[in-house]
This record gives C-alpha cells, structure tokens and sequence, in this order.
C-alpha cells in the first residue's frame, strides 16, 4: 500500500531546510564538488522560488552549511577524520571525473551560500561537519524551540547530505518531505533518482516545489 498523499495541512508546523546551497556545488565561476550547470541553475531557479513562497508564509527557513576547521601547522583539517572521507581524497569522484579535495575550509567562499539565496534577516543557518545536519549541532534544539513537526528538504548532493537528513528526521520522528526539482546530486542523475527512490519508498514523501507554492497561495489567485 502506498503512502498517502501529501496535505497542506502538514505546512502548520513546519521549517525548510535548505542543506549545502552553496557555492562549491551550485557556482560554476568558483566550485569544484560541482552539479551540473543546468542543475545548478533549475535548483537555484525553484529554490528562489520556494523560499521566497515560504518566507512570506512567516514559516522558518533554516540553512545547513558545511565547512571544517583547518590547522595550518599541521596542514590538514581537524575535525573530518572519518576513514572513508579520508581515503575519497585524492580519487576520483563518481560522476566529475576529477578529484575530491578539501577546500570547504571554515571562512573559505566555496562555504557560502549562493547569491541569490543568501540568508535574510530572521532565517536560520546551522553549520555541520559531516553529511548529517543533526549530528553535533543545534538543530534539534533549534527545531524543538519552532515547534517544527514537519521537515520540506531540498538541496545538494540529494545522495549524500540530502538522504542523510531524510534519514537523521525520520529517526527523530519528524515528518520528512522533500522536493525533488530542488536536489540533485554532482555524481551525476542515476544517484539523483536512487536517492529519490528510497526516500519515497522508506522515508517520506517526494513531491515538487509547485505543490508547496500552490498551498501558500491566496484561495481567490487559485
């Protein structure tokens, strides 16, 4: 039996969370972890879009980033030290045929956000340092204090940090939606559309950017 269908009603008490809109994924005149540009600009395109739809709802709009502390006496950075991580560097990336390199270093420009998405006044931004936007950071304490019971997710790689706050929300009883023409995955589409997969078949609902658009959108401009 299938999942039944997304309700608006489940915008009550809900947050965007916008994870890794940065420039090292989306800004093709500096970033090196690159989507592809046709996806960089549809992403930033709707996630505009969105954000501006939810902004004026007067819902919390929350941004993940990803940066890492680095110690230039030792040379390398201090708190990424995941083995696998670690082995990726210098191999080449699935999909971008060039290899992975840290340049995500705390203060570094590839770490901020996108222009045209930079966080307004009142918006939230958390910082992680691993794939889960959870994990030693303050955004259940963030999301608690908002009352937040639903997550809408969308951002970069829908892979990696994307399919990892699906799952971090989940396991903490948050209803998790994402918006699929606002993800995708520098490893290229077949990862996109796995990603996408087992989110709708073990983790949420997966729907498109319209959809939270149209409930935010006055009865009479319907």
């Amino acid at each position: 039996m299938s999942a039944r269908a997304f309700d608006p009603a489940w915008l009550d008490r809900s947050a965007l969370l916008l994870v890794d809109m940065n420039r090292s994924h989306l800004d093709h005149s500096i970033g090196h972890l690159l989507v592809a540009k046709a996806d960089a600009d549809r992403i930033i395109e709707r996630a505009v879009r969105l954000r501006d739809a939810w902004a004026a709802s007067g819902r919390p709009v929350i941004f993940v980033r990803t940066h890492h502390r680095y110690d230039p006496v030792r040379g390398e950075t201090v708190d990424n030290k995941s083995p696998f991580w670690m082995a990726q560097h210098g191999a080449v990336v699935p999909g971008l045929n060039k290899p992975r390199k840290t340049l995500a270093i705390e203060g570094a420009a590839v770490t901020e956000i996108v222009a045209p998405l930079a966080p307004r006044p009142g918006e939230h931004t958390v910082f992680k340092h691993r794939y889960s936007p959870f994990d030693n950071t303050d955004l259940e304490l963030l999301l608690r204090n908002l009352e937040v019971k639903t997550l809408v997710i969308c951002g970069v790689n829908t892979n990696n940090c994307v399919l990892c706050s699906c799952f971090e929300a989940f396991n903490r009883d948050y209803r998790v939606v994402v918006t699929r023409d606002v993800c995708a995955s520098m490893n290229g589409p077949d990862y996109h559309d796995a990603a996408l997969k087992l989110i709708e078949a073990a983790l949420g609902w997966v729907i498109d950017s319209d959809e939270i658009v149209a409930a935010f959108r006055p009865a009479s401009a319907a």
